[in-house]
């Protein structure tokens, strides 16, 4: 049975601070064994009416006692098993489709899975656990499309034609069979029928990294299908890719390898997308797994630091996962949605806390990044530092002193306030610097514009003012609302663009010349980035003028920034007034003459 956690002095500590623990890791991973032992319970005692009312399957106890039988014999075995990342989302899954107050087993499944099927992961994880012990067993496990999926082992494909169905699984001298197919004796090479679990190796210094590469279960992010499986070329890069990682991380951030080499467990590798925004993600059911894409073709030469620093990222918001099922941060009253500098979308008071604690690590990475790098790599590096310092700080300050986190959240964002503060006098070379300002306003401005409702009575007023030739008097901002704007997106596209003539100055210059495409980006954003302010004022004008993006907005203020006075701080503070103005009044006044009115606009 699980037992009670309480987390060492120590590792509270490190958990305030921007570096990584391998020995907090341990304690999280200890703690997470034992809370999907007690969820496993759960499930088996208040699910078993409804899953055996189908009677497609034994009985949980069965496999139960199967999972009791296989952790007396190799205990180590039953860990690996119910720590894999597919075991905790298929948990988790199951209780949330469990049915509710229903013991007779006739309630409705929760979605559109037969809860058996739901229930028999169970059955799944007891064959698992028994095949890695060596037992002598016999079970019949829940069949989805043909797919026999088995933790820790593979991936069996049988001859069902049924949507849901069962298969028998069987160990013993003669080795594991699945519905008749027989398993590898090493389950990690595949034969006709079976799609061995393959992991990934890496070694440097005498420090081992060693992870499973996850093609073959749905990823545990909410994904809906099993990625596609790799081919044995795709497989070797990504072999290649993580040596390379591996080496960098354990020579220039060795606590950061440490503790990845602790608890991550897992890649769920995706397709590449766009250039420079690469996608990863991790579930809170999946303690230990990363999801990420792989590095875009154009990306290659820098696959170290992007993978490195994607691991550190996505790992971080892992183990605050582990931290919160033992010391909630916060206490679920604060309903409001905030800025997050790192996403398109507004996110809750938890999405702000995540974000602050992966980025925290993320500077820091670029903070060593920096003294180590030359070049286009290291002029990155400046910018990436200087553009995450202000941000998480920025963050940090929006945190600190919200009613609505507990104790140990006040405790985590001091921390990490302390940590940053000083980071943020450490000079940066002018170049990186301002790209990084540019992009740090721009995104903010964009994300208000798009995602911030002043008060309609406001917009009404001052659009009539504007209309009737008259300078507006000041508009209140009081009871500006935030909800979100679905064609909020890419906002990171000045960002991008940055890194993009930072890192690659040739490709920059070919997109400057029409060659190529950002996603997001106009001729204007490429003006601004390049310091030709004029040009990018007119092509913003003239873009607004045309009903163009929202973001227009921002990047108009940063061309006018230098003038100073109450316009370009309006379009930085409040670009979302002028937007909603300009479309309360359509084409009756040009963008031009509502900035030049936007003075009497600035905020009370």
């Amino acid at each position: 049975m699980a037992t009670q956690h309480r987390l060492s002095a120590d590792s509270l500590k490190a958990l305030g601070s921007a570096g990584d623990s391998a020995p907090t890791v341990r304690e999280l991973l200890s703690a997470e064994y034992s809370r999907r032992l007690l969820l496993l319970r759960i499930l088996l005692e208040q699910g078993a009416p409804a899953a055996g009312a189908a009677g497609r399957l034994p009985s949980g106890e069965a496999a139960w006692d199967l999972l009791v039988r296989a952790q007396r014999q190799a205990p180590e075995r039953v860990r690996q098993v119910l720590l894999d990342p597919q075991s905790g989302a298929w948990v988790a899954g199951a209780l949330r489709a469990m049915p509710q107050g229903d013991t007779a087993g006739t309630a409705e499944p929760t979605d559109a899975v037969p809860f058996w099927a739901h229930y028999g992961g169970l059955h799944r994880l007891a064959a698992s656990a028994a095949a890695l012990a060596g037992l002598e067993f016999r079970i019949e496990v829940p069949v989805t499309l043909g797919q026999v999926l088995l933790p820790c082992l593979g991936r069996a494909e049988t001859a069902s034609a049924e949507v849901y169905s069962t298969a028998e699984v069987r160990g013993g001298t003669d080795g594991l069979h699945v519905d008749g197919i027989r398993v590898p004796t090493d389950p990690e090479v595949s034969a006709e029928g079976w799609s061995g679990l393959r992991r990934l190796r890496a070694e440097c210094d005498g420090q081992v990294l060693e992870v499973v590469l996850d093609d073959l279960g749905c990823p545990p992010t909410g994904g809906t299908g099993t990625p596609a499986r790799l081919t044995d070329e795709e497989y070797a890069d990504w072999e290649l890719r993580v040596q390379r990682t591996w080496s960098t991380l354990v020579r220039d951030h060795p606590d950061s390898a440490a503790a990845l080499s602790a608890g991550l467990l897992s890649l769920t590798p995706l397709p590449h997308g766009e250039r420079l925004r690469p996608h990863s993600a991790t579930s809170s059911d999946a303690f230990g797994c990363v999801v990420l894409s792989a590095p875009h073709p154009d990306d290659e030469a820098a696959v170290a630091a992007e993978l490195a620093v994607t691991l550190i990222h996505e790992f971080r918001h892992s183990v605050l996962n582990g931290l919160m099922r033992l010391a909630p941060l916060h206490d679920g009253t604060d309903d409001g949605l905030y800025h997050a500098p790192w996403r398109d979308d507004p996110r809750p008071l938890i999405g702000l806390l995540h974000g602050a604690y992966a980025f925290a690590g993320v500077t820091a990475f670029w903070r060593t990044r920096r003294e180590l790098d030359e070049g286009p790599t290291g002029q990155l590096a400046h910018f990436e530092f200087a553009l995450w310092r202000r941000q998480t700080r920025a963050v940090l300050d929006t945190l600190r002193g919200r009613p609505g986190l507990t104790a140990a959240g006040h405790r985590l964002v001091e921390g990490l306030s302390l940590e940053l503060g000083p980071w943020l006098a450490e000079e940066v070379p002018e170049s990186p610097g301002t790209l990084a300002d540019l992009a740090a306003v721009h995104h903010r401005a964009s994300w208000r514009a798009h995602h911030v409702r002043p008060v309609p009575s406001a917009v009404r007023e001052a659009a009539a003012a504007v209309a009737s030739g008259m300078a507006p008097g000041g508009t209140t901002h009081r009871g500006a609302t935030v909800s979100t704007d679905p064609d909020g997106c890419r906002l990171d596209v000045l960002a991008l663009l940055a890194r993009l003539r930072l890192s690659d100055p040739v490709a920059f210059g070919r997109l400057r010349d029409g060659v190529g495409d950002v996603p997001g980006s106009s001729s204007a954003d490429l003006a601004l980035v390049t310091g030709e302010l004029a040009l990018a004022k007119r092509l913003y004008s003239a873009e607004l003028d045309g009903g163009g993006r929202a973001s227009a907005w921002a990047g108009l203020g940063l061309t006018l920034r230098e003038e100073g006075g109450q316009a370009p701080r309006l379009l930085l503070e409040q670009p979302e007034l002028l937007r909603a103005v300009a479309a309360e009044l359509g084409d009756r006044v040009s963008s031009r003459r509502l900035v030049s009115l936007a003075a009497g606009l600035a905020r009370d």
